[in-house]
């Protein structure tokens, strides 16, 4: 039964990973957000938070020094915080990814990378692209100790895709920058 349950989730993340990232409401202060958020989302979407799991993993792999992205730590991570949060309601999410996360192998290679990943690779892949977009962004947060985000408003999000379009040699993490507020 746990190994199905394990499946499910992998899949409905590939899901989300898959759809174009949408700026709103699901933005998320990581330093904030407790654990009552974390499962109360997954009680109302009966479905994992993901993006809100994929902005903290961004926002941890910043402060951890990791550049790479790497959706396979994703379901036993969110697993295992979804577990803990169970039996800690207060307690903050960010430090219990940051133990878990660090007990989950490192990836050193891969197509998403904060630090040299360019606009054409999310220009020719979106699909692919858009949980990285997401992942980026609190990367760039927890790098840069800002709470400027592109996933704030639609318009903000736009103005990043758009500055991709018009230049896809610029590295993502720059034109993310440029474009959050």
């Amino acid at each position: 039964c746990q190994k199905d349950k394990k499946f499910v989730f992998f899949c409905i993340f590939f899901v989300c990973l898959t759809h174009e990232a949408v700026a709103g409401s699901d933005m998320i202060d990581p330093t904030n957000y407790i654990c009552a958020e974390y499962v109360a989302t997954v009680s109302i979407e009966h479905a994992p938070p993901l993006f809100e799991g994929i902005q903290m993993d961004g926002y941890v792999a910043a402060k951890e020094g990791t550049t790479v992205a790497d959706s396979k730590i994703m379901p036993p991570l969110m697993l295992e915080i979804y577990a803990l949060c169970q039996s800690q309601p207060e307690a903050q999410v960010l430090p219990l990814w940051q133990k878990v996360r660090a007990r989950l192998p490192v990836a050193t290679s891969g197509t998403w990378r904060a630090d040299k990943t360019l606009c054409k690779a999310y220009n020719d892949n979106p699909d692919d692209g858009s949980g990285f977009v997401i992942w980026l962004d609190g990367y760039i947060r927890g790098k840069d100790g800002t709470d400027a985000s592109v996933l704030k408003s639609d318009l903000d999000l736009n103005n990043f895709f758009e500055s991709c379009k018009l230049e896809p040699r610029k590295l993502m993490q720059d034109a993310m920058r440029k474009a959050a507020r």
